[in-house]
């Protein structure tokens, strides 16, 4: 996926251009080989970057429900009572009046 977004922009021209120098580079006997292990490096690299997408994705998930809980938790702390204002006020009052 990765690879097809890096070279969408480059044409069919330019694709014979990059090949006949890297046959001019390589050379006709090592060009399999060269592919080889070119292909073996973007393997191992698609799958560093899978790695790590997939350990981003699961701290991003964990991170929210970090967040979730402590969401919850700060809004069970703060709900309003049934209890009428009068009334919290005096004890609230009366808290504060004992020694």
């Amino acid at each position: 996926m990765a690879f097809a977004l890096i070279f969408s922009d480059v044409g069919v021209g330019e694709w014979f251009v990059l090949l006949a120098v890297v046959l001019v580079v390589v050379g006709p006997k090592r060009l399999p080989s060269a592919a080889r292990t070119l292909g073996r490096w973007y393997s191992r690299i698609s799958r560093v970057a899978e790695s790590f997408r997939r350990q981003l994705m699961e701290m991003e998930a964990e991170a929210g429900k970090i967040t979730d809980a402590a969401g919850n938790e700060i809004e069970g702390a703060f709900t309003v009572e049934d209890t009428p204002p009068a009334t919290v006020v005096k004890e609230a009052v009366a808290a504060d009046e004992k020694p």
